[in-house]
């Protein structure tokens, strides 16, 4: 079910309207075009639209919620998920796994080496494909 400008995901609340908005097109797009995980759809559009709004002078987050937004590449962050009876790297935006590995902790050991690397994020899954747990690895990044 596509999200609106009146029901979108919890994560999109506090996000300023325009940014918002932008936020919600961009997850809706993903979950069409690519049938992403909703949990990775909402993150990578809340990254994409924050940079759209910087590059648009836009300010990205509430006063009162004040932070340094991501200045990472788009298309690095890096996802642990389950694949076929293992765990896999996937890279965002591409459509086939980095590498496999035998166990999870075997990819996530890999998976955040090359975040920290690339100043980006590191999402974990569950089995059941269900997120686990974000990292970022964004130096400028307090929140």
């Amino acid at each position: 079910m596509p999200w609106t400008k009146t029901d979108y995901p919890n994560s999109m609340k506090n996000l300023p309207a325009a940014v918002r908005n932008k936020a919600i097109e961009i997850a809706n797009a993903l979950l069409e075009e690519r049938h992403m995980d909703d949990g990775i759809a909402i993150a990578t559009a809340i990254s994409r639209a924050k940079d759209w709004a910087a590059e648009h002078g836009l300010k990205t987050d509430n006063p009162e919620k004040s932070r340094i937004t991501d200045v990472k590449i788009h298309g690095q962050d890096r996802y642990v998920i389950p694949y076929e009876n293992e765990w896999a790297i996937k890279v965002e935006g591409k459509e086939k796994v980095e590498r496999v590995f035998h166990t999870k902790q075997e990819a996530i050991n890999q998976a955040r080496q090359e975040a920290k690397k690339i100043n980006g994020s590191l999402t974990i899954q569950l089995k059941t494909g269900r997120i686990e747990k974000r990292i970022s690895y964004n130096p400028n990044n307090k929140g």
